[in-house]
């Protein structure tokens, strides 16, 4: 076991612990209210990104959106094609529609959680453990990613992860992250640029 295995194992250890005592409604209203809310949106959206951007309606959407923008042949409606701001556009609707979602889904589930019924008192305290676990998962895959994107796949902390016990070498080469810009990369860049209007 590498020294990378046992921070996991110490953190995944805590998040038994604190997920046990805060439960998921308390858990839940903590790591989504106010700055960590929007965080927690920005999160979602992350993920989100690539998955809703590859669904058929939506490229239809933003092809006719940047069909529009070029039909204008104007010079500030180049400009925002050269940006791409049919992306932008996008995440900004989307980050709107993970905060109206997140705020409802947060008032109705810690509602019902924290309620004095023992058995749900128990499935509190169970889904409490399982979403710290998950918002830590997520939190290194984040930052792997970002790892990643500054010293590359195989450099020196790719080394510390090597022979984890845990596979942590394998997640950090083979982060599920990476095919959000490979899906970016991918998205259909409408009349305007394809013209070169």
């Amino acid at each position: 076991m590498i020294t990378a295995d046992v921070i996991a194992l110490v953190a995944f250890l805590l998040c038994l612990v604190f997920g046990s005592v805060l439960g998921f409604g308390k858990g839940l209203r903590l790591f989504t209210g106010g700055v960590f809310g929007r965080i927690i949106s920005v999160v979602i959206c992350y993920f989100l990104f690539g998955v809703v951007l590859s669904w058929g309606f939506v490229q239809d959407l933003l092809l006719k959106f940047t069909d529009m923008l070029a039909a204008q042949d104007s010079w500030i409606c180049n400009l925002l094609l050269k940006i791409r701001v049919d992306l932008i556009v996008f995440a900004l609707v989307l980050f709107v529609v993970v905060q109206i979602l997140r705020r409802l889904v947060v008032y109705i589930i810690s509602n019902v959680m924290e309620s004095n019924n023992k058995v749900i008192s128990v499935l509190n305290r169970l889904l409490g453990v399982v979403f710290l676990i998950a918002f830590a998962i997520v939190f290194m895959l984040i930052v792997f990613q970002i790892i990643a994107w500054v010293g590359g796949t195989d450099g020196a902390f790719y080394d510390g992860l090597k022979g984890s016990a845990f596979g942590l070498d394998k997640i950090f080469t083979d982060n599920p992250l990476n095919a959000l810009f490979e899906n970016i990369r991918l998205a259909p860049a409408g009349a305007g640029e394809s013209t070169g209007a």
